[in-house]
């Protein structure tokens, strides 16, 4: 699950557009802390729905990218050349893959 920090700046009015400071990462909250606000704290709070979305943001240019689409992650190679082949068959396992509690007979 996905956690953002949010900063509340009491001094302001709500519905402020600098009442409330959300960040991706503790760092990002501790960086905006130094220059504006030494002695404040971010709380972190779980972004509910967002658990089923397998997302990231592509580092080159910030866009929001659908992992489980190929034509978006496609989209931002951006101009990297890209080979794609076929290599040797991976080799087959025997037995069950995962070891759950009807593998083991603990049923």
């Amino acid at each position: 699950m996905t956690t953002v920090w949010v900063y509340v700046d009491t001094s302001k009015e709500v519905g402020d557009r600098d009442h409330l400071k959300v960040f991706a990462t503790p760092d990002a909250a501790d960086e905006w802390f130094k220059e504006n606000d030494p002695e404040g704290v971010a709380i972190g709070y779980e972004v509910s729905g967002d658990e089923t979305r397998p997302r990231s943001y592509c580092p080159i240019c910030g866009a929001l990218i659908d992992m489980r689409d190929l034509s978006q992650l496609l989209a931002h190679v951006h101009d990297a050349e890209i080979e794609i082949g076929e290599g040797p068959e991976p080799a087959r396992r025997e037995g069950p893959v995962h070891q759950g509690p009807k593998a083991k007979g603990k049923v």
